[in-house]
């Protein structure tokens, strides 16, 4: 994962980002915070399955990384430099 990103970069994930509701949804509850799937999903009132298949977009687009990758369950997630540039513009949205 790239600590330092470019302006393009962020425009990217930016874009990427607001294109779907569920993903600006993932990206304000996750903030500054660690949290796992199932809490994720309890706040938005989703599906537990569709908060996983957004954190793994998430992930692929470097804006969200998962801390224990080798667990089966109880996966913890935050949000990347690039992920929380992404979540200070959206969050006053």
């Amino acid at each position: 994962m790239k600590e330092e990103f470019d302006h393009q970069d962020f425009i990217a994930s930016l874009s990427y980002v607001k294109r779907s509701k569920n993903r600006i949804g993932v990206v304000k509850c996750l903030g500054t915070t660690i949290k796992i799937p199932s809490d994720i999903a309890n706040e938005m009132n989703l599906r537990v399955n569709q908060i996983s298949a957004v954190l793994s977009d998430l992930k692929k687009e470097e804006i969200c990384i998962c801390l224990n990758e080798s667990d089966k369950v109880g996966r913890l997630y935050q949000l990347t430099p690039k992920g929380l540039e992404v979540y200070k513009f959206l969050k006053d949205i």
